[in-house]
């Protein structure tokens, strides 16, 4: 089943005519604990996929303000197995309940507690574990400031858990296992020591919110805590102090370094945090370099959005995903704790301290001598420089009231070109040229709205379809240029590594 026949089939269930009005059905349907609606959606899906999450990816995830990437279904299967078989379990940042789904199926786990911040997504996470028919409470809320909004309840009944709102405080519940997949890299309202925050042993900087997650989990977990994070947990220098304290204290057990593209709308690479507060093997960490531990899959995709030239299309994209063969490959090098060449490493916590409390696996694996396979520098600078050539052809010029009008974050842009002219100069070291991006500039120029392009012309009866088409083009331009940067970074890692080259 294609995401735009579940989409048509849902929109008929819930009597809608848009996928925003969705979630008023769907809370409907939980708090009435309407049995017949439940059946209904039942035997309109198939077992291929979480279609209520994909549904919300496509369509209504906040990838720009909160961060959703929900979790792919091979990860959220390694992350269950990490974490092991618990009573009840914990999911701080629940999203449409995919990571807690796959945890429950593997385990037969009936007791829960789930967070979420998104209160859109909330009728979409309650339906989906009512429907497995478990106990537990569903809090929307924000977890790091303990600030709540709603609290649902959920009873196991015959088929179906029966739900409703509860006016318990917010509970600080103790789980026998904590998962999560939190947003990545968002500013947070950190507190101050006078605040006495007990989850914080170490205050993480208010830039980057990450290891508040790692923390609040670790907090709530009888023992161990399990998360995907971005790889930047593992090196960045403002998060040091939390890596120290982790380390010292002796509470990482493993750290696994992912493929990148696992993701359906972000090729963001991440890592597995293993968090252990009754370690079996004291004093030390395993490190895992999964990254090229995966299968490609191509998936055939119709159009999702626009009208039916684009709908009858059929795209095609390659994701990354394991295969239970790869999971196999992660849970046999756990098991048997060994250096496995150049996909695990056992390091003790003192050698981890001498290099600076860095997580990257590739600090502690050592890599055999293997022939290039990536295509040389110059090539991906190439492809780079296209794409910014492409953008910089269609430059927006716009005055600054008009563009908060539109929504345009003006502080974004001028960090990507400030990001640019960074990536430029360290470069140049290479011998590479890469050219800044500069297809939006913002004047204080009254009522100024101009499009610089080749042709020059800007009729004012196409110029919002043509604005639209601009923005849809850079974000396609983008999307491809953050592939081939991810391809130059992956290609310049070894030998930066190795000290094969400096920056």
């Amino acid at each position: 089943m294609e995401l735009l026949k579940f989409k048509g089939k849902i929109l008929e269930l819930c009597n809608v005519e848009e996928i925003k009005d969705i979630g008023d059905v769907l809370m409907s349907a939980v708090l009435n604990n309407d049995i017949d609606f439940f059946t209904q959606y039942e035997n309109i899906i198939d077992d291929t996929k979480d279609w209520l999450q994909a549904l919300w990816q496509y369509y209504e995830a906040d990838r720009a303000e909160k961060k959703q990437d929900y979790t792919p279904k091979s990860l959220c299967k390694l992350v269950a197995s990490l974490a092991g078989k618990a009573d009840t379990v914990y999911d701080c940042c629940g999203g449409s309940g995919a990571l807690t789904k796959a945890f429950i199926d593997m385990h037969g786990t009936k007791n829960v507690l789930v967070e979420e911040l998104d209160e859109r997504v909330i009728p979409f996470l309650l339906f989906n574990l009512c429907l497995h028919n478990i106990s537990g409470y569903v809090i929307n809320g924000n977890v790091l400031s303990k600030e709540k909004i709603k609290c649902f309840q959920l009873v196991a009944d015959a088929k179906y858990s029966k739900c409703q709102i509860t006016d318990s405080a917010y509970t600080e519940n103790i789980a026998d296992v904590s998962i999560s997949n939190p947003p990545y890299n968002i500013k947070w309202n950190a507190p101050t020591p006078i605040d006495n925050d007990v989850r914080f042993p170490v205050i993480p900087p208010a830039s980057n919110a990450n290891y508040a997650f790692v923390f609040n989990c670790l907090a709530r977990a009888k023992e161990k805590a399990v998360l995907i994070l971005p790889n930047g947990i593992m090196s960045e220098r403002t998060e040091y102090d939390c890596r120290q304290y982790l380390v010292d204290n002796d509470l990482i057990e493993t750290v696994i370094i992912m493929p990148e593209k696992m993701f359906e709308v972000t090729s963001i690479s991440t890592c597995i945090l293993v968090l252990n507060k009754n370690k079996k093997h004291k004093g030390e960490i395993l490190f895992i370099d999964s990254r090229k531990n995966c299968v490609v899959e191509e998936r055939e995709q119709n159009g999702q959005f626009g009208g039916a030239s684009h709908t009858n299309r059929t795209y095609k994209k390659a994701y990354n995903v394991l295969s239970a063969e790869n999971m196999q490959k992660i849970f046999d090098v756990i098991e048997s704790r060994e250096n496995k060449g150049e996909f695990s490493a056992i390091k003790k916590n003192e050698e981890v301290a001498e290099n600076e409390y860095m997580l990257m696996p590739s600090r502690y694996i050592e890599f055999c001598e293997q022939e290039q396979t990536h295509r040389s520098f110059q090539e991906i600078a190439d492809n780079i420089n296209y794409i910014s050539r492409m953008q910089n052809a269609c430059k927006l010029v716009i005055n600054e009231t008009i563009a908060k009008g539109l929504g345009l974050d003006m502080e974004t842009f001028k960090q990507g070109k400030k990001n640019s002219r960074q990536m430029q100069e360290q470069m140049k070291s290479l011998g590479i040229d890469i050219e800044i991006e500069d297809y939006i500039q913002f004047t204080k120029n009254k009522n100024e709205f101009v499009f610089k392009c080749n042709d020059k012309e800007l009729l004012p009866d196409i110029l919002i379809q043509f604005f639209n088409v601009w923005k849809n083009q850079i974000a396609l331009l983008n999307t491809m240029q953050n592939q081939y940067l991810a391809e130059l970074r992956d290609a310049l890692l070894p030998d930066l590594m190795s000290d094969k080259i400096k920056l």
